[in-house]
């Protein structure tokens, strides 16, 4: 990928990132240099996971390992894209992979998947290389619909309770039982599917079923379907960091299972990116005061049906994305 900047993908990429700033983590709230490092993701955090000394994670009363507390997104450009790229424009700085398996950081799909993902690419008219000036569909989360996984990329608050783990996001929330109970029934079709959890170990695994298949992993068309299988796992690796994998299952639309795996640390301890930003996007930042509900997750409301939003958007020729069926075998 070139870093060609237009003035029409300047604006494209704008109104984009007006439409979808609430959805955003907060790293990603603002505009980026081009000359920036590429922000690490996946392999950097397989390096420095690497070198970790083992640590046991502290238990709850009630004898499980204990996750509560503030956990900051992921980082990085707030998922624009996936896989590993080289600058864009200003709401698309270079970035490594979210992906850690396949090793190549690329989501593994069939043929039919990658052409169906070339061709949402290739409509999103924000200056993409090998665009076809054509404007399909937009990102679902600026209509304000979340979705997984990307609620569990953003910020996040973790409170625990006997048999139950409730994560709690900056525009809706989760509740995961851990208690052994069934899942729902497969006819009901959800944007956060349907979670349930269990503990192996140190670290809570996750299975997410049920999902409605609407919903992208990123702004720039990598999807999955009402076929697709998610399966989380938090590990605290140390005090202030949880070792973050989601796993994806769906023969359907991948070739193989794949993984994103990142780091979730706690506010204040992870690196500093701001540097890397434009003066412009300082503005954006918290307010310099002493917040003291800074380490609790307060809402961010983004409303479901925003009249001005999906106005602007089929204004713009874009189309409400309504999922993908794939071919029948």
């Amino acid at each position: 990928m070139n870093g060609r900047v237009t003035a029409s993908s300047v604006m494209a990429a704008a109104s984009c990132a007006v439409l979808c700033l609430a959805s955003l983590p907060a790293a990603a709230q603002g505009f980026w240099q081009e000359d920036a490092p590429k922000i690490p993701m996946a392999p950097s955090w397989q390096i420095e996971k690497a070198e970790l000394p083992p640590y046991t994670a502290p238990r709850t009363s009630y004898g499980v390992p204990d996750l509560q507390g503030r956990w900051g997104s992921s980082g990085g450009d707030g998922l624009s894209y996936l896989e590993d790229h080289e600058f864009v424009d200003v709401t698309t700085p270079a970035q490594e992979s979210f992906v850690s398996d396949p090793p190549d950081g690329r989501v593994p799909y069939t043929d039919w998947g990658l052409a169906k993902r070339d061709e949402i690419l290739a409509g999103l008219g924000r200056g993409w290389p090998g665009e076809s000036g054509e404007r399909l569909y937009s990102n679902p989360a600026a209509y304000c619909m979340g979705s997984m996984p990307r609620f569990s990329f953003g910020a996040v608050e973790i409170v625990q309770q006997p048999g139950v783990v409730f994560i709690f996001g900056e525009e809706s929330y989760r509740v995961i039982p851990t208690d052994g109970r069934p899942p729902i029934g497969e006819r009901a079709r959800l944007w956060f599917g349907n979670s349930r959890g269990h503990w192996d170990g140190d670290t809570l695994v996750v299975e997410v079923t049920n999902l409605n298949g609407l919903g992208w992993f990123d702004s720039t068309g990598h999807f999955y379907t009402e076929n697709t299988r998610m399966v989380e796992r938090w590990r605290l690796v140390d005090e202030n960091t949880i070792d973050y994998a989601i796993t994806i299952e769906d023969p359907t639309v991948y070739a193989q299972p794949w993984t994103m795996n990142l780091p979730r640390r706690r506010p204040g301890t992870g690196p500093n990116l701001r540097r890397s930003r434009l003066p412009s996007a300082v503005a954006m930042d918290a307010p310099a005061f002493v917040d003291p509900y800074a380490d609790e997750i307060w809402e961010d409301a983004c409303f479901e049906g925003n009249a001005e939003g999906q106005r602007s958007l089929r204004e713009l020729g874009y189309q409400w994305f309504r999922g993908v069926s794939p071919p029948m075998e």
